[in-house]
């Protein structure tokens, strides 16, 4: 990667993480980034600060269609393959092509929105001080990819035969105590992995963490007794101990890629529908909070959701019409 294109991408992460964006936000920008620059340098050869709207149309193109190209190297690189094919005659290698399988509509809109952060911000720093990044140059009206309700695989919620099976069948305090934070909870993955054992409030019965995007919310979960219980079933039999609830070697935090094939193997143990996911737990969560207190706002806040439209998406509508099924015939 050419130096100032490294430079730049670098100080949009430094502004990232500066605003609190949560590490899964950082990785997916890093390495959408990092491809586009990329493909970008292997077609190009400049600095990106170049980059204009037909250049964006030619990536969305090669993310939609799939590709290949061979990574850019330097003039003096160049040179030096030169050189040592004519002295020594030996052909040097080729250089792997970078092959890019075509991505569905949902990835290559987060991609072209990173990009456009991207620019964005550069073009927002660079205002006062030069015109290199004077234009954006995504434009919405003509690389916006909508996104349509047949693009989206719904989450599948945990219905609650399978929620039956897992209190029925789970015995271990770590298992219980990870179903039972992410279906009462109703956390996310990432914030399970990250949780601190500072962060539990026994005498209240809440949970104060650190939520995504960085702010801190209070949470009194629901059926903190039984929460609690097996909170301290496992702080006494956890094989490391660390500030982490959930650690691996050295007390580091487990990773979301352990801890999701863990859950994956606990629904698999109890015999669950294996479409589920630990995301699935946050749906029936949301669903079963909006069936006791019939208070959208309250759920909205309870996951931490900015907007109430985006906790409706997780209310799930079978459900709701099963219970006005029900209360019909009562």
């Amino acid at each position: 990667m050419l130096k100032m294109n490294e430079k730049w991408l670098e100080e949009f992460m430094d502004n990232c993480r500066t605003l609190n964006k949560s590490p899964h936000t950082l990785k997916n920008y890093y390495a959408d980034l990092k491809k586009f620059i990329n493909w970008y340098e292997a077609n190009y050869g400049r600095k990106v600060s170049q980059a204009n709207g037909q250049t964006i149309t030619l990536y969305k193109d090669f993310l939609s269609g799939g590709g290949g190209y061979t990574p850019y190297q330097k003039k003096r690189h160049k040179i030096r393959l030169f050189l040592k094919h004519i002295f020594k005659k030996d052909k040097p290698a080729p250089l792997a092509q970078v092959l890019q399988a075509p991505l569905a509509v949902a990835s290559r809109r987060r991609h072209l929105s990173a990009i456009r952060n991207f620019f964005e911000y550069l073009k927002q720093v660079h205002e006062d001080r030069s015109k290199i990044f004077a234009i954006n140059p995504v434009k919405p009206k003509i690389h916006g990819i909508k996104l349509k309700d047949i693009d989206i695989t719904p989450t599948k919620m945990l219905r609650p035969g399978d929620w039956y099976k897992l209190d029925q069948g789970l015995f271990r305090a770590k298992e219980r105590l990870i179903v039972y934070l992410l279906y009462w909870g109703g956390l996310r993955l990432e914030e399970l992995t990250t949780l601190k054992v500072e962060y539990f409030h026994r005498e209240s019965g809440s949970l104060k963490f650190p939520r995504k995007g960085g702010s801190i919310h209070t949470l009194m979960i629901q059926n903190s007794a039984e929460v609690f219980k097996y909170l301290d079933y496992w702080l006494n039999q956890r094989p490391i101990d660390s500030e982490h609830l959930f650690a691996r070697r050295f007390g580091r935090p487990e990773s979301t890629r352990n801890m999701y094939n863990l859950i994956k193997r606990i629904l698999k143990k109890c015999d669950c529908d294996m479409e589920l996911t630990p995301h699935s737990f946050r749906k029936a969560c949301a669903t079963e909070l909006y069936l006791k207190k019939r208070d959208l706002l309250l759920v909205r806040d309870y996951l931490n959701h900015s907007d109430a439209k985006v906790t409706q998406t997780y209310i799930d509508k079978r459900t709701l019409q099963e219970n006005s099924v029900a209360q019909l015939q009562e």
